[in-house]
């Protein structure tokens, strides 16, 4: 068997591991008896974790290859999963959980890298639609059962469930030999290949692409169920179904991309990406009857999955000798972006500036689909 499925595996039960807290906070905070606030740290410290996390595990499969670092990594994050389980104290819990944050950031970014080591350059882009298909079906199935099983039987036997679950694809990882590392990557010359890429005019165009797509897709997407609340007098539960279909869009825009790429050029669906993303949050400004509200998410998906991999597979021949280290530059931009941007924006809410805070974020997102398709037709170095 290809490593590749294993890896589509472990990486839809860490996708799933990313989002499923938040439905069962309560239950955890009741269990542990301490305020939801003081436990959505184990929320706050496990992204903190798993976003600088990429700086360190790029250049080491480089080193040591991308298998060799995702199986001892998933070990690492199954048994994490456990533990986070069997925690008796809140500060236990937040520990662990910060330990699985760690190692659940090699899986996701490395296997992206692997698909570019492994797939041509011109049908990399259908692969990677399948693959944020499947880790949005993942996000999704998350939030829908992550409370069922919290409220039918506990919040940890499912924490023990797909940490075990995990097992499976890390252990048959074990039966393929990884690929050897090139020849001169060292510890020593990490920092000069971070400082080269950023000198590179093509490198720094991906990451500042993916660093303000980041700001403003997923910084105004905080605010939109709050936004759903205030302006539409939607309920949590409605809002939440609702913004799931931004999942759902990037679902069937992901399935789609090999077929859409057959009719568009690579420039072109960066520009019709991020033109929908700016529609869907442009859309969400006039005071439309609330199911518009659903065409705004499900554009948002659309767009994300036409702009973002688009991004993703030029962010994976930014180095072929160093692969893994450019796309780890590629994953921390992205997660700095999403951190600034949701901090920009949210002041802007603060004020109760909805409407200007989605004006920017449509504005902006289309302009990035603008520039990105503006480019030469990108090609392998």
């Amino acid at each position: 068997m290809s490593p590749l499925p294993l890896l589509f595996a472990l990486a839809f039960l860490v996708a799933v591991d990313i989002r499923i807290l938040a439905p069962v906070l309560p239950s955890i905070s009741a269990s542990l008896g301490s305020p939801p606030g003081i436990v959505g740290l184990a929320m706050t410290t496990y992204s903190l974790a798993y976003g600088t996390g990429q700086l360190l595990y790029g250049p080491l499969s480089d080193r040591r290859g991308r298998i060799a670092v995702v199986r001892v990594a998933g070990l690492a994050f199954s048994a994490c999963c456990v533990l986070s389980a069997l925690a008796s104290t809140t500060w236990q819990f937040i520990a662990v959980r910060l330990l699985a944050g760690a190692f659940a950031g090699a899986v996701i970014p490395l296997t992206l890298v692997y698909i570019g080591d492994t797939v041509e350059y011109g049908q990399r882009q259908m692969v990677l639609g399948r693959f944020s298909a499947l880790t949005s079906c993942a996000l999704a199935f998350s939030a829908s059962i992550g409370g069922t099983i919290a409220y039918l039987v506990s919040w940890r036997i499912m924490l023990i469930g797909y940490g075990v679950l995990a097992l499976i694809p890390v252990c048959l990882m074990w039966r393929h030999e990884p690929v050897r590392p090139r020849a001169g990557a060292t510890p020593a010359n990490t920092a000069g290949e971070f400082a080269s890429l950023c000198r590179d005019p093509r490198a720094r165009a991906v990451y500042l692409a993916v660093f303000l797509e980041g700001s403003l897709v997923w910084g105004g997407a905080t605010y939109i169920g709050t936004f759903g609340i205030v302006r539409h007098g939607l309920d949590q539960f409605t809002v939440g179904l609702l913004f799931a279909l931004v999942g759902v869009g990037t679902m069937g825009g992901g399935l789609l991309v090999g077929r859409i790429r057959r009719v568009l050029s690579e420039n072109a669906l960066a520009r019709v990406g991020g033109s929908l993303m700016g529609a869907g949050y442009v859309l969400l400004i006039p005071r439309w009857p609330w199911p518009l509200f659903a065409v705004s998410m499900l554009l948002l998906g659309l767009g994300y999955a036409g702009l973002h991999t688009t991004l993703q597979v030029r962010g994976t021949e930014l180095s072929a000798a160093s692969r893994g280290t450019a796309f780890a530059l590629f994953a921390f931009f992205l997660f700095a972006g999403i951190a600034i941007g949701t901090g920009v924006l949210g002041r802007l809410v603060d004020r109760g500036s909805y409407e200007v805070a989605f004006a920017a974020a449509g504005i902006g997102l289309a302009g990035i689909g603008l520039w990105t398709g503006a480019s030469n037709e990108y090609r392998a170095p």
